[in-house]
């Protein structure tokens, strides 16, 4: 059983590795950004509508309170972006059922295209570095990240989650 001294020596390389790994994703997040413009030039929207756009097809949120924290933005400012989206066909606005004085917006058919368009425009990137990786760290990756889904799935906060894969 590892004391406190041999536990301190085991947590440093893994928090290391852990930052080099966050430093990874930084750099390969940022490489799938470069490019988002070309993506959202094609829809025409401006930026905080995409990002509005993007919120509501990820289920982050449901009503322009929600849109507005999590975009760090006023309401009113919220206002005018689901004005536009709405405008544009990309949404619809509904009465919440639990509070007639709110409502809900949905993406539309044209909302989950749009959206869907700049997810493959992602996807091809991603795909063209995949396609330049040897299969023996293609598996490593695909495990890799097996694990980390399963780690970060809500229904696993907090537990243990080597070997469960339930993201699917």
């Amino acid at each position: 059983m590892p004391n406190k001294a041999s536990a301190g020596i085991l947590a440093e390389p893994k928090e290391t590795l852990t930052n080099s790994i966050l430093d990874l994703d930084r750099l390969v997040q940022r490489l799938i950004r470069s490019g988002w413009p070309e993506a959202w030039q094609q829809t025409n929207l401006p930026l905080g509508a995409s990002r509005a756009l993007l919120l509501l097809s990820a289920g982050r949120a449901r009503n322009p309170r929600e849109i507005a924290d999590a975009l760090g933005v006023s309401r009113t400012t919220v206002t005018g972006l689901i004005d536009r989206l709405e405008l544009d066909g990309l949404v619809t606005r509904a009465i919440a059922p639990d509070d007639k004085r709110s409502f809900v917006l949905n993406l539309t058919e044209k909302g989950h295209q749009t959206v869907e368009k700049v997810e493959n425009i992602r996807r091809k990137q991603l795909a063209e570095g995949l396609a330049r990786m040897e299969e023996t760290d293609l598996k490593k990756l695909e495990a890799g990240l097996e694990a980390l889904a399963a780690a970060m799935h809500p229904s696993n906060a907090g537990k243990e989650t080597a070997g469960i894969y339930n993201y699917r």
